[in-house]
């Protein structure tokens, strides 16, 4: 089984801001997306994009780029032009599809794209840091839709710190406590981080114009029946159900609850979580699996010494205090701003899920361990 990705984490070590000439025309409806969806012209822009486009020269960070595009596109179709039919144009249907082929998730939206491989740093001379990070793509633009994803970046870039010193302690079996010592310091700050939400990301705004574009087209009211992907041989054009993009789909804590040995039981929660990785970057998703494997078989065997069970209880709290934190602000960005405004429903999350449900039952879960 190869753990080396949590040496790094999840974040791409190189990302795409660009595609080669041929995607011009893909590449100026993603940089004037706001415009578009301001001027109800989106239907208009994407009936003249070129219908299908040659991929095979595409590297991965570009096909990444693609995805990218096409989904903005894709979700900006849907969602910002109610009126329409559920039915995305071929102008980006055929050229989506192959590249999810490639990517091997499904063509929406996903965490991958929303924020893995949707950013930079502002000042390339100067380290990373949460106010150094730019956002390469959005919907409507602003700060509050920036800020939302700027925050799952630094997350992201935070988590590899406590993911690789959980691999050298527990996989590796490097039984050093500063490992333990060091996972626990990282975690602390990955709860900072998730603090500063409210900093620049307002509930109303998040609510109102951000949310409402993520969305898929699973359990969603709005698309009963799915979406059709126009003239995607492989779909017979059936309509296709896919979840919206959700930070569930983020491979993060997956992977603490491995390591950790925090469990969820099996029912349709636990469904949920399995089902996400579907929508994870291949690597990730068989790195998950490889853990789970590695947590069922090598975990209980571990011998651990009084402190660093101590050490990994403290872990699993701050574990817990980021959940309690993710269903505090579910509360405030979703739920209460549902009693108060019609827009868009709060019966679901973006993946299409009971929100509030899972993610108190996700908490409840995240217990120290009796070792």
């Amino acid at each position: 089984m190869n753990f080396a990705i949590l040496e790094n984490g999840f974040l791409p070590s190189k990302i795409s801001t660009i595609l080669p000439d041929e995607f011009d025309d893909i590449e100026y409806v993603g940089n004037n997306l706001p415009k578009i969806l301001a001027n109800n012209q989106i239907e208009s822009e994407i009936l003249n994009l070129e219908p299908e486009k040659d991929i095979s020269h595409l590297s991965i960070e570009e096909l990444e780029r693609a995805m990218l595009l096409y989904s903005y596109i894709g979700h900006a179709y849907i969602w910002g032009n109610l009126d329409t039919d559920k039915v995305i144009p071929k102008n980006i249907s055929k050229t989506w599809f192959k590249v999810s082929q490639k990517l091997e998730r499904p063509p929406i939206l996903s965490y991958a794209s929303y924020a893995l491989n949707n950013w930079e740093l502002q000042d390339k001379k100067k380290p990373f840091d949460l106010e150094n990070i730019r956002i390469l793509q959005n919907f409507l633009g602003g700060m509050d839709e920036d800020w939302f994803i700027m925050i799952h970046v630094a997350i992201e870039y935070e988590a590899k710190e406590i993911l690789s010193n959980l691999k050298h302690y527990f996989i590796d079996q490097n039984e050093d406590q500063s490992s333990l010592e060091s996972a626990l310091e990282s975690i602390r700050k990955i709860n900072l981080i998730m603090n500063r939400m409210p900093e620049k990301c307002d509930p109303f705004i998040y609510y109102n114009r951000v949310r409402p574009y993520i969305f898929g087209w699973k359990n969603n009211p709005a698309t009963p029946n799915g979406v059709i992907y126009k003239d995607v041989d492989e779909y017979d054009g059936k309509p296709q159900l896919f979840r919206g993009e959700t930070g569930a789909q983020s491979s993060i804590v997956p992977a603490l609850d491995a390591l950790l040995g925090i469990t969820h039981s099996n029912d349709p929660l636990r469904e949920y979580l399995d089902e996400m990785r579907l929508y994870m970057p291949n690597e990730h998703r068989n790195l998950l699996n490889n853990l789970d494997e590695w947590s069922k078989n090598k975990r209980s065997n571990l011998t651990s010494q009084d402190n660093s069970v101590t050490l990994s209880n403290e872990i699993i709290k701050e574990v817990h205090t980021f959940r309690n934190k993710h269903l505090e602000y579910a509360r405030i960005y979703i739920h209460e701003q549902a009693l108060s405004n019609q827009n868009n429903s709060n019966v679901v999350g973006t993946g299409g899920t009971p929100f509030m449900k899972y993610l108190d039952k996700h908490l409840q879960e995240t217990v120290p361990t009796n070792d």
